[in-house]
């Protein structure tokens, strides 16, 4: 849409690994970028230099004055605290941070009063547990553990900020995503590019049959500006991003062996708790609706991902 061009966009979580490719890519489309993060998971490395930064929480009421001040038209909500373990650890500090920090922004856009589009990314977690897969963007939002909860209430908000208010809201879920700049070695592609890197012995919290399906970061940020793009015809709706690379744990460490031809050793350790077994999303409506459908296979991302962890490591 023509009147994507050079815009004032706000994007919360900008610092974190999804949330600077999104800045990024906004930035070499000529957009004027405000990121908001306090860098509890993100990093100032990767802030984009041309993005005016702002280290704040977004349970910050410091925040109605910078959507004042720098008059987005856009805003992308990527700001949370996205780990299942340390959400059974932390349940409060999780729980206010993905519920009330997404009611705080869109709390911000009600009383700005003429935000053009928001979209607010949530995860396939959000759901909960379903008897039925692959997840439809009209599966019942019901999750039962603390992490999945705040997603599930996250979006609920959402909705309830366009039916009550007529914000111009949508909503993205999606699965495990991976690309250049992920260092939570938590997660299971980090963590396996970590271990190949340093030589040292990859463990598996789960029993290694959980699955999950797998995206790149580019078709996330792809498929969020697209989202912004066209907010008229979407607004008030969710969308899943899926992909075709479902894969148990096992299967993600033999994958990645063939495809780097390297030796991974690895230990089960069989300790998380309250994961769900399986997950994976239709991603139907997002293709028929708008067109989008995930560019990089499985292989070539891991290439390229792998490339940037090589840098990374030769560099510390």
């Amino acid at each position: 849409m023509e009147n994507f061009k050079s815009m004032n966009i706000l994007v919360t979580g900008g610092a974190g690994f999804i949330g600077s490719c999104l800045v990024n890519k906004l930035v070499e489309q000529g957009h004027n970028v405000v990121v908001i993060d306090n860098l509890s998971s993100g990093r100032k490395e990767n802030l984009n230099p041309k993005a005016k930064f702002y280290e704040m929480d977004v349970r910050d009421s410091k925040i109605y004055q910078i959507f004042q001040d720098e008059n987005p038209e856009t805003v992308f909500h990527l700001a949370a605290q996205p780990i299942v373990e340390i959400a059974y650890k932390n349940p409060l500090e999780t729980m206010e941070t993905n519920i009330m920090g997404t009611a705080n922004i869109l709390e911000a856009c009600r009383l700005k009063g003429d935000i053009k589009s928001i979209v607010v990314t949530s995860s396939d977690k959000a759901y909960g547990k379903a008897e039925k897969l692959p997840y439809t963007e009209t599966v019942p939002l019901k999750g039962d553990h603390p992490y999945e909860v705040s997603k599930s209430s996250a979006d609920l908000i959402a909705r309830a900020y366009f039916k009550t208010y007529g914000l111009p809201v949508t909503i993205t879920r999606f699965g495990n995503v991976f690309g250049p700049g992920d260092i939570n070695f938590d997660r299971i592609i980090p963590g396996i590019f970590k271990s190949i890197l340093t030589d040292a012995e990859f463990l598996v919290r789960s029993d290694g049959k959980m699955i999950r399906e797998y995206i790149y970061v580019d078709d996330i940020t792809n498929g969020c500006i697209k989202l912004a793009q066209n907010i008229e015809k979407i607004k008030g709706e969710a969308f899943n991003f899926g992909s075709k690379n479902i894969f148990s744990v096992m299967q993600v460490i033999e994958k990645i062996k063939d495809i780097l031809k390297v030796k991974i050793n690895y230990q089960i350790l069989n300790t998380a708790k309250n994961e769900i077994p399986e997950q994976y999303l239709d991603w139907t409506k997002i293709n028929k609706t708008l067109g989008w459908q995930p560019e990089m296979s499985f292989e070539e991302g891991i290439k390229k991902s792998f490339d940037w962890y090589k840098n990374f490591y030769s560099t510390k």
